[in-house]
């Protein structure tokens, strides 16, 4: 080594070769410090955070689908007490893994019922034995005096069935249960956990090991005191940390609620999951008119429409409203969720080439009374990963993402697309040669798997980190995901 160091010494020039290497590395590593890592999963435009640019584009949310009447309509006697018909989804949906069943937890007022269904659009009601009610206990009940019952499930605990619910007669405290099988369920020795007003989710962030609970209370903002959501995080599902405000709303929204001749906006709950290698959620947006014009039974004080939104989160804790805040569960256009949307399930379940959730359709705006106010549980449906879309017209639209260090290798793409090229850059932005848009075999149509290739290549070369850049007409870009194929 000693010669070897004398000659690249000689005139300095081994020092500068020394400091050559060292700005590679230094460059190379800093390179790929700021690359984001992605694996399989689908990368959805709802936000920025991987657009390095855009142009020529749009950002929208799609409103979902919904079928001409509920799935859950209240049918037995603990359900119906004459002209007070109300089922209530603030609960979940979860689809068994191997079998497909799926399984709902809702609520009649405070009791806690049960439901599973072969389809998701027919639901059955099995005869528990756990509860008596009138004198019975040959209904579907899990348990009383429990409202807003958000479950999860966590493969990994003892007990891999978690609920969150707020106890009727424990003052304003959330309570936690578990449970072997989602049925049984064992209060914890140890609640009431937090304080809360009466609606509560429940997400298990599986990354973190940490259970998060959102949950409702009245904060006075801009002269009004108002619905917020609020947001206390836990690893042992015993030691709460402090509720921190994470979702209220802003003069945007109070400016839109004064065009319609209302007071202001407040939200009434957030549900969230995880999807696509972070968080969406859907936020109930209430649009308080006033007190009700007319007054009867079992109503609220406080009259005007709920519709449901999207935001986004990268950590679970910090969260953004989507840039089109159009409702992604509107109102409408059936009779049955015509007046509001109280409640959405605390996640999504997959069915074939679609994503489904559940929610509380109400036929009368929130201070309707009974008999004209009917609450009924329905389903809202997307295609996958179709929440947001950048869109372009007949003018090219550009979208480049910033540097990203995939696990796979095929790149698969979710469009509805006119025409659609995909260039293959590094991290510096240049293109890699045979992987131009002018290699590329342009997309057309309709697919949530649209195979993205090249004159020569199918898969996408070893570089890494690398950026894609996405050329588009006339199309809608919903998400991409680079895939390890078996």
């Amino acid at each position: 080594m000693r010669p070897l160091a004398r000659s690249t010494c000689r005139h300095g020039r081994g020092q500068l070769c020394i400091l050559w290497v060292l700005w590679c590395f230094v460059g190379l590593s800093a390179e790929a410090a700021d690359a984001h890592p992605i694996g399989n999963e689908p990368q959805l435009f709802v936000g920025d955070l991987l657009v390095a640019s855009k142009s020529g584009v749009v950002r929208r949310a799609h409103a979902c689908e919904k079928l001409t009447s509920p799935v859950l309509e209240p049918e037995t006697a603990w359900e119906k007490e004459g002209d007070d018909q109300r089922v209530y989804l603030y609960g979940t949906v979860l689809r068994d893994a191997q079998t497909g069943q799926f399984r709902m937890w809702y609520n009649r007022l405070d009791a806690v019922l049960y439901a599973t269904s072969a389809d998701g659009l027919h639901w059955d009601r099995p005869e528990l034995g756990l509860v008596d009610l009138n004198g019975s206990s040959a209904n579907n009940c899990l348990l009383l005096g429990m409202h807003s019952p958000s479950v999860v499930y966590n493969p990994n605990a003892s007990d891999p069935y978690v609920m969150l619910g707020r106890v009727k007669g424990e003052g304003r405290g959330c309570w936690i249960a578990h449970s072997p099988d989602g049925v049984h369920w064992t209060f914890y020795p140890k609640n009431p956990v937090f304080e809360s007003d009466d609606t509560c989710t429940l997400l298990y962030d599986a990354k973190a090991g940490e259970y998060l609970a959102f949950h409702k209370d009245n904060v006075e903002l801009r002269g009004h005191k108002r619905r917020t959501v609020f947001l206390s995080v836990s690893r042992d599902l015993q030691e709460w940390s402090e509720s921190k405000l994470v979702m209220a709303p802003d003069e945007t929204d109070d400016a839109q609620v004064r065009r319609e001749g209302g007071r202001c906006a407040q939200f009434y709950n957030m549900s969230t999951f995880p999807y696509g290698g972070q968080f969406l959620g859907f936020v109930t947006h209430f649009r308080l008119m006033g007190p009700p014009e007319r007054k009867g039974p079992k109503q609220s004080n406080d009259d005007g429409p709920i519709d449901v939104q999207l935001v986004h989160s990268r950590d679970g804790r910090a969260w953004v409203r989507c840039e089109d805040r159009s409702p992604v569960i509107p109102n409408g256009p059936h009779a049955y969720d015509a007046g509001c949307i109280l409640g959405v399930a605390n996640g999504v379940v997959t069915v074939g080439d679609e994503v489904w959730t559940y929610y509380t359709a109400i036929t009368t705006t929130h201070g309707g009374f009974i008999p004209e106010k009917r609450v009924t549980i329905a389903l809202a449906k997307w295609r996958i990963d179709g929440f947001v879309s950048l869109d372009t017209g007949t003018e090219t639209g550009l979208v480049q993402t910033v540097p990203i260090d995939p696990e796979g290798d095929r790149l698969i793409v979710n469009a509805e697309a006119g025409q659609l090229t995909v260039a293959v850059l590094d991290a510096q932005g240049n293109p890699l040669p045979g992987y131009g848009h002018e290699d590329c075999t342009a997309l057309r149509g309709d697919s949530v798997r649209h195979a993205v290739k090249w004159k020569a290549h199918e898969n996408l070369p070893e570089t890494r980190p690398l950026r894609l850049e996405f050329r588009m007409r006339d199309t809608r870009l919903y998400s991409y995901a680079i895939i390890s194929p078996p």
